[in-house]
């Protein structure tokens, strides 16, 4: 693996998410700072309702938060219209949901190339293949989602969120669905690809053992950081 670059691709500083008012107030987050450098694999966990996906969502530029700072890529985008906000998820992030989210109405390669018919330009087809081929699914690029098992549907759901090559990669749970022996090649396979392309990786987990596989665990509580770890 190449020298990681040092510069920091997520800054947050005094992150807050409240929803709701008065005694019913949920502190989803509360003064959450948050630095990840470029290249860097973190595992964000913690319990159900700690505030682990509100993160990632406001992380994916899916949310907004209520006050504090964050800057991607040293873009403050907090302050972005929406517009622009779709464009920074679109050249700048990249997701995997524990769901897959595929389009049921299209084939592996279809879906796959769907990110980049929303950049200007003309879409390059070959860069949708390749990437299927570098999931190891060259020969399901004509299936359906519904002909395709759940770690097959993952591999795919990998291959359109780095077709477009993004800074940041962002998993939810993307071993959730998923038997232990797919989901263990699941993490091979985005450990692989985070080395090759040099993608700076989130992942949002409530399994200790997916988590042990980052370079630096950080536990969430109550929307509060409680614990981290490196290795």
């Amino acid at each position: 693996m190449n020298q990681v670059d040092t510069k920091r691709i997520v800054e947050m500083q005094g992150i807050r998410r409240h929803y709701g008012d008065g005694v019913s107030q949920v502190k989803a987050l509360d003064d959450v700072d948050l630095s990840i450098q470029a290249g860097e694999f973190v595992a964000i966990v913690g319990a159900s309702g700690s505030g682990k996906s509100t993160l990632l969502q406001i992380l994916g530029c899916l949310d907004r938060a209520d006050s504090g700072q964050y800057l991607l890529a040293g873009k403050n985008v907090l302050s972005l219209p929406e517009k622009e906000l779709a464009r920074v998820r679109n050249e700048v992030l990249g997701f995997v949901f524990q769901s897959f989210h595929l389009l049921g109405d299209r084939n592996a390669l279809d879906n796959v190339r769907l990110p980049l018919e929303y950049r200007r330009g003309k879409v390059e087809t070959s860069l949708a293949e390749q990437m299927l081929e570098r999931v190891q699914l060259s020969d399901r690029v004509k299936h359906f989602p519904s002909q395709l098992s759940g770690g097959e549907r993952q591999r795919v759901a990998i291959a359109r969120a780095l077709v477009k090559q993004p800074q940041l990669l962002l998993c939810d749970e993307p071993t959730g669905n998923l038997d232990s022996r797919n989901g263990q090649q699941i993490l091979d396979l985005l450990s692989g690809l985070r080395e090759e392309y040099q993608t700076t990786l989130v992942l949002v987990t409530h399994d200790t053992e997916v988590a042990d596989r980052a370079d630096r665990v950080m536990t969430l509580k109550d929307g509060r950081w409680s614990k981290e770890s490196s290795r």
